[in-house]
């Protein structure tokens, strides 16, 4: 039973992120709302990015956020939405940002990967 309460603590402190956790429905219910106030941080690679977004996003990737944190400095004060393909790192990034005390972060259960699923429109760059 004591291995059991010890690897159950292990866990809760290795789960870390205390962001906001959204639906893509939730996301895409919210940006109906002419007035919406979010920043939708897409930290994928600039390919990737420029295959098909979330419009209205901008794109940082996330090795360039954990490397230089200040790239985003300017959303600390603003509820800041962080996604990728399919939240691995958006997860790593939305650890740093909370780590510098960042506490307006929303997580998108299945990022990318939920958005198209669910038939969502996406913005694509054609360069």
């Amino acid at each position: 039973m004591n291995k059991f309460l010890y690897m159950a603590a292990l866990l809760f402190c290795f789960n870390t992120i205390s962001a906001e956790l959204w639906t893509v429905n939730d996301l895409n219910e919210f940006m109906t709302n002419a007035d919406h106030n979010l920043v939708l941080l897409d930290v994928r690679t600039q390919s990737e990015y420029h295959d098909g977004h979330i419009n209205g996003s901008i794109n940082i990737p996330h090795d360039q956020i954990l490397e230089m944190p200040e790239l985003v400095f300017d959303y600390k004060n603003t509820r800041l939405v962080v996604y990728c393909r399919s939240g691995v790192r958006a997860g790593k990034v939305i650890t740093k940002l909370e780590g510098l005390g960042y506490e307006n972060i929303i997580d998108i259960s299945g990022d990318m990967l939920a958005w198209n699923e669910a038939g969502y429109p996406v913005e694509i760059n054609s360069e």
